[in-house]
């Protein structure tokens, strides 16, 4: 019996379970190839969402630092600004820590 991930949600699951607990996600009728393709297109999923995320935060700090430099200091849409600089800086480097965390486990296989 070895525990694997669930291919649908990647909760820790027995091999043997008829179905996920958390998901309710078939697991019994998979096999080994079955089950690492369905594991590959989830990791691919991620990873796309991931990299969408950061083109957003990357837009949304952009997008702040242009008004930054076109308004006057010290109104409420200046400090906008400069809060949607931090967040979408904050935002595309977590997001590029996720990415390079998520590549490292799949090189290693986990």
């Amino acid at each position: 019996m070895a525990i694997i991930s669930c291919p649908a949600c990647g909760h820790k699951v027995s091999d043997k379970a008829p179905e996920c607990p958390k998901c309710g996600a078939a697991i019994a009728g998979l096999d080994k190839d079955k089950l690492a393709a369905m594991e590959r297109d989830r990791r691919l999923s991620l990873s796309q969402s991931l990299m969408t995320q950061s083109m957003i935060a990357m837009v949304l700090f952009l997008a702040g630092f242009f008004f930054y430099w076109q308004l006057p200091p010290f109104g409420w849409q200046y400090y906008a600004a400069i809060a949607a600089i931090g967040i979408g800086f904050i935002w595309y480097l977590v997001n590029r820590v996720r990415i390079l965390m998520l590549k490292r486990k799949s090189k290693h296989g986990l």
